[in-house]
């Protein structure tokens, strides 16, 4: 009876093994048929790549089983919460950023045997990845050169996955020199009438770069956070100036109204530093490629907005990927479908990441 029940028990493993293949191989189909590579699949917790036997997770959310995870920069919407399995590939700067920012990272390796950073130029450390030699991941990609920060470098691969944060035609972005020109009349306008001015960006990466580019401007001041990264990015070997830092709202406020130059985070420009800017009759600059958008200056209560980026526009974008030749292109992060639309209206085989894939990924799974 033990040997049949045996025979009986494998026969049933059998069967279900035989099913899950023509399962798998089904979703497979499918995924074809939706111009989609079963390789390359979109799960709740991220885009998931697997290539000779590697199962290699991007910019997961969260805890993800793969042979590898990676980060391609420190911003916190590349970073997973927590890592369970998995090398870490990412960069010496972003290993350094991540910890502070509050990963437990205890291990990395910056590359691997088929898996080649690249630079993409967005914030200090940030790569996209090479697969194989076939398969790029871009990441969050910066279009133009700025400051200290390159460009991001151009490739050639067979399958490409892009990010279309402005991918639609009504954003480009004015050349640096205009946007760098036009902040530098509002500082001047400001000084003139012994008033403070708060320029404002994220507060890792783009206020690294405001204090990089507005620092012949004196006294310079750094609000919270900015502080705290500056000197990281200090540590790392970037040219930046020295600043005073301001811990809290009533430290802004010990400024008086005089002219000084404070680089502020806009994330916290509410609240306790709003008041305090305000107080001291602070001009208020904000650095955003959204400051195209005719409401954005209102809607973040700012003064003056100028179109600065760590991203490429919808033209740096296209570009990218015409000199990449690619044979697909997969749009991620931002106006995917819209981006992907007009990919295949310039005769590229193009198509978002997105809901019908993530239901067949979530079948599987």
């Amino acid at each position: 009876m033990g040997a049949s029940f045996a025979a009986t028990k494998g026969g049933y493993k059998a069967f279900i093994e035989h099913g899950r293949r023509r399962v798998a191989a089904t979703v497979a189909a499918l995924f074809r048929s939706f111009g989609h590579d079963p390789r390359i699949r979109s799960t709740p917790r991220g885009v998931v790549v697997e290539e000779s036997g590697m199962r290699i997770a991007l910019d997961p959310r969260g805890p993800v089983k793969a042979d590898y995870i990676f980060i391609s920069h420190a911003h916190s919407d590349h970073v997973p919460s927590s890592i369970s399995t998995g090398r870490v590939i990412a960069s010496s700067e972003t290993a350094r950023l991540v910890r502070a920012r509050g990963l437990n990272l205890r291990e990395y390796v910056e590359e691997a045997p088929g898996l080649q950073p690249v630079d993409t130029g967005h914030i200090l450390g940030a790569k996209g990845l090479m697969i194989e030699g076939r398969t790029f991941y871009t990441g969050d990609l910066a279009g133009r050169p700025r400051g200290f920060l390159p460009r991001g470098k151009r490739i050639s691969c067979e399958k490409l996955l892009i990010e279309s944060t402005y991918g639609t035609p009504q954003y480009v972005f004015p050349p640096t020199a205009e946007a760098l020109s036009s902040a530098n009349k509002v500082i001047a306008a400001a000084f003139a009438q012994n008033r403070p001015v708060a320029l404002m960006g994220y507060p890792l990466g783009k206020c690294q770069l405001l204090s990089y580019l507005f620092q012949s401007w004196d006294p310079l001041y750094s609000y919270g956070a900015v502080y705290e990264y500056n000197e990281i990015y200090r540590e790392l070997g970037v040219d930046l100036p020295e600043s005073k830092w301001l811990k809290t709202p009533a430290d802004v406020e010990s400024l008086g109204r005089r002219a000084s130059l404070v680089v502020s985070p806009s994330t916290g420009a509410k609240g306790g530093l709003r008041r305090a800017l305000a107080a001291i009759g602070a001009v208020t600059v904000g650095f955003s490629g959204w400051a195209l958008e005719p409401g954005y200056r209102f809607a973040s209560k700012l003064t003056h907005a100028v179109a600065l980026s760590d991203h490429a526009d919808f033209r740096e974008l296209t570009e990218f990927v015409t000199l990449a030749r690619p044979e697909k292109v997969y749009t991620m992060h931002g106006f995917t479908e819209d981006f992907a639309l007009h990919l295949k209206a310039a005769g590229f085989d193009a198509a978002p990441l997105g809901r019908r894939q993530l239901s067949l990924t979530e079948y599987m799974e």
